[in-house]
């Protein structure tokens, strides 16, 4: 495994990897018209500039996993965590965050999730987030913010 920062010729690949990795808990929480799953390619291609984005390359050169950072004013906002579903539960993840953490400068780290999948919250909680604000959709999905200040 080795990790790059992303091109924009890696954004149609991380789309694909978005759809397989957030699709399950989209599921889970019957919300499948979440944002993350109807991005567009032209709304991703979009978006891409506005964050420093890495991707984790098995060792054939796939992309099993990515997240995305932007620091605005000491505070880094991470989002789009993911990592394909056969490749989860192996530390990836931990490793991507921690990455995006040390690659960019930051007092403060901050990250939205659903508050209604609770293997992902303690996930932020054990590197050591913690819940600032929370909110419910209409759709009934909960949603937090959470941070880590440094």
């Amino acid at each position: 495994m080795k990790i790059e920062i992303a091109t924009i010729q890696d954004v149609p690949e991380i789309l694909e990897l978005q759809y397989k990795a957030f699709r399950p808990v989209a599921e889970r929480l019957n919300w499948l018209d979440a944002p993350n799953l109807t991005e567009t390619v032209e709304h991703a291609l979009v978006e891409f500039p506005k964050y420093t984005t890495l991707k984790m390359l098995s060792d054939d050169g796939k992309i099993i996993g990515s997240v995305r950072g932007h620091v605005d004013d000491g505070s880094l906002f991470i989002a789009r965590l993911m990592v394909l579903p056969e490749f989860q539960k192996n530390g990836y993840g931990r490793i991507l965050l921690r990455e995006i953490q040390s690659l960019l400068p930051h007092t403060r780290a901050w990250l939205d999730t659903s508050g209604d999948v609770p293997e992902t919250v303690s996930f932020y909680e054990r590197e050591g987030f913690r819940t600032f604000e929370s909110k419910c959709f209409e759709n009934g999905v909960s949603w937090i913010s959470m941070e880590k200040k440094d």
